[in-house]
């Protein structure tokens, strides 16, 4: 009964220091590893995304636009049409527009240049900006329009960004610069005029024509506030819309980008290149030059005369393609919408101005950060209070009290709070470019582009950019190196910098998979059987099932190579004088020439008999490749050695003892 006690004790000792090693040597196991955590990428929005669509044009303005084509004008000598300097500054006007992507051509009889920009959709609509490109025929004078035509020119430029609904026309004009008459107040304007039957003989509806005759001359001593004059027709006769609305246009974007320069008059005095479009009934207004040269002091017609400004011709291009773009996404179901988006400290403000073409009472709604206040006012230039509202919630929608006369508003948040803030506002209203009382955004539809639109040209519509929450102005949002597209078509995260990381665990990081062409989501993208990882290491095509080629002749195929470890591209992978088909067959190792790892090749092993397989053939505990005579085992052979005398000795001593 002791003896059982004992062995039970016994017993239980054991089963307890067993399983106190167990437990001990578990812990002392490296912990199973986890997916990597995926930190959040930090992602700052395009700056464009805090404009309305339209005041993205205004961005690409570049004054050396401005200067580069005035140089180059002036240079030409121009004169009228028909001659050498003409011809040479029409040909350098048609291959900037090459440079553009838009074909520009000769119209009518006076040859005067014209580019189109077409648009996507089904939109008969049109934007005409002109200049006269021909000079005096006995002078150099001032009346030289190379300003004009560089403000066309830098117009084209920022709207070549753009895909737009309408078609926009650059024309530049010959035969302005003929007087029919002595006294030199008639101008012949032949190129405008065929220009225009053209234009209205094709079908096209112009909705708005500019033209920019006479800029540039500037009187420091003169207001600022004169420094342009948009010269509209009679508003009384014509009604607002066909006349000073398109002056109003151009003013409100001015004023937004703090350029108080430009003054607007009823003018029917002036002729130059907009009145054969006032014949005709379209919509038109003329931009010159408010400042007059002296008769004391002459002006001196040069491109870098100090009597020229060429920064507010530069002001000028930008508020015109604002313009184009603003007009030329007017309709298609959508109120028009103007947005004022910022971050304001205490008592400071910010505004926006938009031109309403109905009187309405319109809307204003907006978000600001928690706990702020803002005062939120919509005026018209001359004062009069249409709204005022002191806001305090984070969303808010607000309406006019009273109805807006037609023209510019001003709307103004100013931060009343005790904290900094950020403000997004939305001006809503209706727009009716035409005042025929239908509004634009159920009198004009058009279909979706084809292709889609792309803004930052990375493969992925805007719209699909949206629905992926990417940056339609940014290519690769998450700045990883791989395009938004890229990472939508692969199934990988385009908020998320995660070109390293290996979604389909093959070996290859996912940069990598779109570098080379395979899918960084499977890991085997061509489907034969072999991982991309293995077949990008070993320089198979992981592109193409190519399971069954023996490219290297051994008899394997590459899916067999890749099943024993061997070599696709080599018949001995491993260089040890034994083809990968015969390391198949023994078992050995076809990318190890000592697959035991006894120190001995394995080609030697198997040319003297011995196993490849067993560092140790003879169990002698010597590895093979240390053991002079691998085949005798050196235990046995002294075991051996010693017993024979011990047997002896033994024998003999046993019979004398017997």
């Amino acid at each position: 009964m002791d003896r059982r006690k004992a062995a039970s004790l016994v017993l239980l000792l054991i089963i307890g220091v067993s399983a106190a090693l167990v437990f001990y040597f578990n812990s002392q196991q490296v912990a199973p590893q986890h997916e990597e955590e995926q930190t959040e990428t930090k992602i700052e929005p395009h700056p464009f995304n805090a404009l309305d669509w339209w005041d993205i044009a205004t961005t690409f303005g570049r004054i050396t636009l401005i200067n580069d084509a005035l140089v180059k004008l002036y240079s030409f000598g121009i004169r009228y049409d028909g001659t050498e300097g003409y011809t040479k500054a029409a040909k350098y006007v048609m291959d900037y527009f090459d440079t553009l992507g838009m074909e520009a051509s000769y119209w009518g009889n006076h040859e005067s240049v014209v580019a189109v920009q077409r648009g996507y959709g089904n939109d008969s609509r049109a934007i005409v900006f002109g200049a006269h490109l021909d000079g005096p025929e006995d002078s150099a004078g001032v009346d030289q329009n190379a300003g004009g035509c560089a403000v066309v020119m830098a117009t084209a430029y920022m709207l070549s960004r753009f895909r737009l609904p309408i078609d926009v026309y650059y024309c530049f004009y010959s035969g302005n610069m003929v007087f029919l008459d002595s006294e030199k107040t008639l101008r012949a304007l032949w190129g405008s005029k065929e220009v225009v039957s053209k234009l209205v003989s094709d079908g096209v509806k112009v909705i708005a024509a500019y033209n920019f005759d006479e800029l540039l001359f500037y009187d420091k001593g003169q207001p600022q506030s004169k420094r342009l004059i948009a010269q509209c027709n009679v508003m009384s006769a014509h009604g607002y819309h066909q006349t000073k609305y398109l002056a109003d246009l151009l003013y409100a974007v001015l004023l937004h980008k703090g350029f108080d320069i430009m003054t607007i008059t009823e003018d029917t005095h002036w002729q130059s290149d907009h009145w054969p479009f006032w014949d005709r009934g379209i919509p038109a207004i003329n931009v010159k030059s408010g400042h007059k040269p002296s008769d004391i002091t002459p002006v001196v017609d040069t491109p870098m005369s100090s009597n020229y400004n060429r920064t507010q011709a530069l002001y000028l291009a930008e508020a015109a393609a604002y313009v184009a773009v603003y007009l030329g996404m007017q309709g298609n179901g959508r109120p028009t919408r103007q947005k004022l988006q910022s971050t304001l400290h205490l008592g400071n403000s910010s505004s926006l101005y938009a031109v309403m073409t109905v009187e309405e009472k319109p809307t204003v709604f907006g978000t600001m950060s928690p706990n702020a206040t803002v005062q939120i006012s919509l005026a018209t230039l001359d004062g009069e209070v249409l709204l005022s509202s002191e806001v305090f919630q984070e969303n808010f929608t607000l309406r006019a009290d009273k109805t807006t006369p037609l023209g510019i508003v001003r709307l103004t948040v100013k931060n009343t709070g005790h904290t900094s803030s950020s403000v997004r506002l939305f001006l809503e209203y209706t727009q009716d470019t035409d005042g025929d009382s239908a509004p634009d955004s159920e009198q004009y539809v058009w279909p979706p582009p084809d292709p889609p639109l792309d803004w930052d040209g990375d493969g992925l519509s805007d719209e699909d950019e949206i629905k992926h929450g990417t940056d339609i102005f940014v290519p690769d949002t998450d700045s990883d190196t791989m395009s938004d597209y890229v990472e939508v078509i692969n199934g990988l995260n385009p908020l998320r910098n995660d070109a390293e990381e290996d979604a389909d665990g093959d070996d290859l990081t996912n940069i990598l998979e779109v570098t080379i062409g395979t899918s960084p989501i499977s890991n085997d993208t061509d489907s034969d059987g072999m991982p991309d990882g293995w077949e990008y290491d070993f320089h198979t095509n992981p592109l193409v099932n190519d399971s069954a080629e023996d490219p290297d002749n051994d008899t394997l195929t590459n899916l067999q190579e890749y099943a024993f470890g061997a070599d696709p591209l080599s018949a001995d992978g491993d260089g040890d004088g034994i083809s990968d088909a015969d390391e198949v067959s023994l078992g050995t190792d076809p990318l190890n020439e000592d697959t035991d790892d006894d120190g001995l090749n394995d080609f030697l092993e198997i040319d003297n008999q011995v196993d490849p397989l067993q560092p140790d053939t003879d169990g002698d505990l010597l590895p093979d490749g240390l053991d002079p005579n691998p085949h005798v085992n050196f235990i046995v052979a002294i075991l051996l050695t010693t017993a024979i005398p011990v047997i002896v000795g033994s024998l003999i001593m046993w019979r004398r003892i017997r």
